[in-house]
């Protein structure tokens, strides 16, 4: 279902009805942290919309909770989950080793997307990214797709020597600390979030807010995360989930996506979406995938 290019491709639309191995049971996982009252409410919220999403597709759906991205892959390269939520860039990967198919990508505030900003105060002499040397940088944390890993490799896949432009590296856990950080004159460069036009010219919202930072260097756009199908999964039930998320016609589907994943609605994942992060895949440092920070990366989210 990978071609060699790496471009996800669809199964072929479902021609005929839903036959007994094509509507056998199928099961949701993702990460909820165990032993709180938040864990027990994903728990709850993940049942709803399984619940929710079984009466969409008329076969039965069923919620399975891990600890970590790791345990979600391997039980989908057992058979153990069908479907799974993840974040993009361990979505990808998965699909590039061709152990997963991205079919849907979650939209909050009428967006599937964000681009990666490298940024620094006003007036710096820091403007293009052959400018940097030497200079001191903040990131949110090594599994940050916005405030870490993907503008890093963008600035690879340029050319940019890492170890010449950054004399100096810092973790500081959240997107806010890192831009009161740069635009507090405290570091020379961070890394943050941007959504852009349609016309990707004009930033709508970023991670520094109401602030006027000067920006560097873009990378992106990119899917803040992705629902992956295993590719054990017969096709007729890919197309049947992806029918569901995407078409909108279940308001009670809705409502547990927005419970659960902080979702408005759905687009099905097409090539065109995922092009521009398959194409840095090559130039990212390796992601742990023992995490269970939850996506999509933007504000309110660890990423």
């Amino acid at each position: 279902m990978t071609a060699p290019s790496g471009r996800t491709i669809l199964p072929a639309p479902m021609t005929k009805a839903l036959d007994d191995e094509d509507s056998k049971p199928i099961r949701i996982g993702m990460t909820v942290p165990e032993g709180n009252d938040a864990a027990r409410l994903a728990h709850a919220r993940l049942d709803a919309f399984a619940e929710a999403l079984a009466a969409a597709v008329g076969f039965g759906v069923t919620g399975k909770v891990y600890a970590n991205y790791r345990e979600i892959l391997d039980a989908m390269h057992a058979g153990a989950v069908e479907i799974a939520w993840l974040p993009p860039v361990i979505a990808l990967r998965a699909a590039a080793r061709g152990r997963t198919l991205p079919i849907a990508l979650p939209v909050r505030g009428g967006t599937s997307f964000f681009s990666s900003a490298l940024f620094t105060r006003p007036g710096a002499p820091f403007k293009s990214p052959s400018d940097l040397y030497r200079c001191s940088a903040a990131w949110v944390d090594k599994q940050s797709a916005a405030g870490y890993l993907v503008v890093r490799a963008s600035l690879r896949a340029q050319g940019v020597d890492l170890e010449r432009a950054f004399a100096a590296e810092s973790f500081l856990g959240s997107h806010d600390a890192v831009v009161q950080a740069v635009l507090g004159g405290v570091i020379d460069v961070g890394a943050t979030f941007a959504h852009l036009d349609a016309a990707h010219q004009r930033v709508t919202r970023g991670g520094w807010g109401m602030q006027t930072p000067q920006v560097i260097a873009y990378a992106g756009p990119i899917p803040a995360d992705v629902v992956a199908a295993s590719i054990r999964m017969p096709a007729p039930q890919i197309r049947a989930v992806q029918r569901a998320l995407c078409g909108g016609e279940s308001a009670e589907l809705l409502r547990t996506a927005s419970m659960l994943l902080g979702a408005e609605g759905f687009v099905a994942a097409r090539a065109e979406h995922l092009d521009p992060l398959n194409h840095l895949l090559g130039y990212l440092e390796d992601v742990r995938h023992d995490s269970s920070i939850p996506p999509p990366d933007h504000p309110g989210s660890a990423g």
